[in-house]
């Protein structure tokens, strides 16, 4: 038996198998009931795992729905009967333990599906995490209730994103000219849309250099930035942003040397430099992922059918936790929320027509 620990963003996890196929696949959580052991006359082999590997890797980057590999779980014709009816659960769905019963004839064994169920041996290939109980609560998992959660949400985060991007394509976001331009615009984006943002942008012209900013007194920098409502504050606000940023001579190439978390707590230091517009300007300008929550953010994940947190730390963890933390996908998803909830995911939203309607529990 030949066996491999990779890691990924979620846990670390165990492979074992032999020419046979996979044997076992454990979630290492330190969570749950499953206790796993590597024998000793097992083989370490980590190129022998190498496929399996590339598709739990495109499978947590979002580029795999279905794995395309050879199985040898051990277990009684039942259990092995039970798991073959789970590895049917598309990606992105979740029945009960009495669907599965009923598909395998037999309606009344929802008791015993679910004995075979924790007993699955490969988990995450074999998705026995899709299943849940009748109440439509989680019910027990073998490597914990935590992971089983983080799997279900993942798989809907992914299918949403994936949905969006076929339906708009990438998109060009956050538009802007230069860096600093896009850290201006994260100021004066707040609390207004961006059609009004880019109006103050624009009033801005040849002076949207942070040396000519400082040069401009705050009445006169107010007067341009007009159109972006709270003028007067927006002003100072872009002073003492602008101040900061000399620190680092007005160059981000110094600035993404600073760690992303010293670097948000200086952001945060800033005068009316808040939690959503301090991560727009590591994700954007410093290209350090943090996945930014807004009210557009907000509002989808919850008629999507997310428990969405009141605090925003909290609810981007959330987020972050299932997600890789990949730059790109962090951007291309903002900026694809932020066009799906301009076009149909409105505050009077126009459902009928919108592309996540099956995907939707349209809590509004």
């Amino acid at each position: 038996m030949y066996y491999t620990i990779m890691e990924t963003h979620m846990c670390k996890i165990i492979l074992a198998g032999d020419e046979n196929g996979l044997c076992h696949l454990h979630l290492d959580t330190s969570r749950g009931k499953r206790v796993f052991e590597i024998e000793k006359d097992w083989i370490y082999n980590n190129e022998f795992f190498k496929e399996t590997i590339n598709q739990i890797n495109d499978f947590f980057s979002g580029r795999l729905e279905n794995f395309n590999i050879k199985l040898n779980p051990a277990g009684s014709e039942y259990q092995k009967k039970v798991w073959k009816e789970l590895s049917k659960i598309p990606f992105n769905q979740i029945c009960t333990y009495k669907d599965i019963a009923i598909r395998i004839g037999n309606p009344k064994a929802a008791r015993a599906v679910g004995m075979a169920n924790s007993k699955n041996p490969i988990p995450l290939i074999v998705p026995c995490h899709r299943v849940i109980g009748s109440n439509g609560k989680l019910t027990g998992f073998a490597h914990g209730l935590e992971i089983k959660e983080k799997l279900i949400h993942f798989e809907k985060i992914s299918a949403v994103y994936n949905r969006l991007l076929a339906y708009y394509g990438n998109l060009n976001w956050w538009p802007a000219d230069s860096d600093y331009e896009m850290m201006i615009g994260a100021v004066l984006t707040q609390n207004t849309t961006w059609e009004n943002a880019s109006k103050a942008i624009a009033n801005l012209g040849d002076r949207l250099l942070p040396e000519r900013i400082l040069e401009v007194e705050s009445s006169n920098l107010a007067e341009l930035i007009k159109p972006s409502g709270y003028y007067n504050q927006k002003a100072d606000k872009i002073k003492a942003l602008t101040l900061w940023f000399r620190k680092y001579n007005f160059k981000t190439e110094e600035a993404k040397e600073v760690d992303a978390e010293e670097l948000r707590k200086e952001l945060l230091d800033v005068y009316g430099i808040g939690r959503e517009t301090a991560d727009c300007i590591l994700t954007y300008a410093f290209k350090k992922p943090y996945f930014v929550i807004d009210t557009y953010t907000r509002r989808l994940f919850k008629r999507l059918g997310f428990d969405v947190p009141l605090d925003y730390d909290e609810f981007r963890m959330m987020l972050e936790s299932v997600l890789i933390k990949d730059l790109d996908k962090y951007k291309s998803y903002h900026s694809l929320i932020v066009e799906h909830s301009k076009r149909f995911c409105t505050k009077a939203p126009s459902c009928g027509a919108c592309p996540l309607y099956d995907y939707c529990e349209r809590n509004i």
